[in-house]
């Protein structure tokens, strides 16, 4: 018979996402001190790794997308009901929520079992696409929560006008260990410029496209790891400038150690960012690294000329210079990947998860 207290991670689905990558890199390691349950909406095989004592529950078999405001309200309801009724049987002491409405259905389901929620916000405020009904829901909704978590400062600010700052804990993005693991100082970098994220207008892809025709460099190639809406819209810029043999857009990527391994240098071209965990892993991984100074997260990585570059948002000549001094300065390069690898010393997993682990244990002792 288990003593350990249990929690609860409460999301949509264990796809490919970031907040997915989070919660199995949570529950792997917490599972040593607590029984761990992930909450699902919908039945879905796990991307990453989980660990064989981690329990996954789904609400229901497949979701289909609610027609009406009033389909959506019965569907979140029954969501609710189950969550509700799944944390009483797996005898959840908390819940945790990841990504707005899972958040919203997390405290009413941890107030429906008199039981705390810490809920953790993923997701830029000032941008993001949310419904009205999850908007009104959440203003009043989110204060109920034990803890809200935010992974940046700036978002902190944001949040403050409307919870209590009490309530508010900045925690980063965990790196994966598993991630860690795979760090090989023996691979041979290659002359290859590495960008990862979704292939959306927000991501801007083309900007490191054109400034890669640009500069044209000699023998070097360029790999956009993504799947999204502008795979198509890409392709046809690639194929324009005739660098099909040297820019590659690669999707559905699962060992992407091995692109941060054999890069030279990373691109980072977004408008905007809840928390930037491409751009940490690969300063992790010893990238020189690139980055628009967006709105959130950046930042609060690198500082300018020390270990990369900040550059504005939508720069095309900043990029293009900025990718040019890079590419033709190896000393700057070394000095970039040394101290970059330091400064995401302070994401690492045992890092990141005791501070989840102190929270978890301030609600449920």
């Amino acid at each position: 018979m288990s003593h350990k207290k249990n929690i609860g991670f409460v999301v949509g689905t264990l796809s490919s996402g970031g907040a997915e990558r989070v919660i199995s890199t949570l529950s792997n390691s917490l599972i040593e001190r607590f029984d761990v349950t992930i909450i699902t909406f919908s039945k879905s095989t796990p991307f990453y790794t989980l660990d064989n004592r981690v329990k996954v529950v789904h609400c229901r078999e497949n979701i289909e997308k609610p027609k009406s405001a009033l389909d959506s309200l019965k569907l979140n309801y029954s969501l609710t009901k189950r969550i509700s009724k799944i944390s009483k049987q797996e005898g959840v002491d908390i819940l945790i929520g990841f990504i707005t409405s899972a958040n919203i259905l997390t405290v009413l389901a941890a107030k429906l079992n008199g039981i705390p929620s810490i809920i953790s916000e993923r997701n830029n405020p000032l941008v993001e696409d949310v419904p009205k009904l999850w908007e009104i829901l959440r203003k009043f909704v989110y204060p109920k929560a034990d803890s809200l978590v935010l992974q940046t400062k700036g978002i902190k600010k944001l949040y403050e006008k409307k919870i209590r700052p009490n309530k508010i804990t900045i925690l980063p993005n965990p790196i994966s260990s598993d991630l860690s693991k795979l760090r090989n100082v023996d691979t041979k970098q290659e002359k290859i410029i590495l960008s990862v994220g979704r292939l959306d207008k927000n991501k801007c892809h083309d900007e490191l496209i054109t400034a890669f025709h640009t500069i044209n460099p000699k023998d070097w190639k360029a790999k956009i790891i993504g799947d999204g809406n502008k795979k198509q819209e890409l392709t046809k810029l690639i194929k324009q400038y005739n660098l099909s043999d040297r820019i590659e857009i690669i999707s559905k990527v699962k060992d992407i150690d091995r692109y941060y391994n054999e890069a030279s240098i990373f691109v980072f071209t977004s408008k905007t960012e809840g928390f930037p965990n491409a751009l940490l892993e690969a300063m992790h991984f010893g990238l020189p690294c690139i980055s628009t100074d967006c709105n959130f997260g950046p930042s609060d990585l690198i500082k300018d000329g020390k270990n990369g570059f900040l550059i504005p948002v939508n720069d095309q000549q900043a990029l293009t210079a900025k990718l040019s001094q890079l590419i033709n300065g190896e000393e700057l390069q070394t000095k970039f990947s040394h101290n970059a690898k330091q400064t995401t010393e302070a994401y690492t997993s045992e890092k990141v998860v005791a501070q989840w682990e102190a929270l978890i244990n301030k609600h449920i002792k």
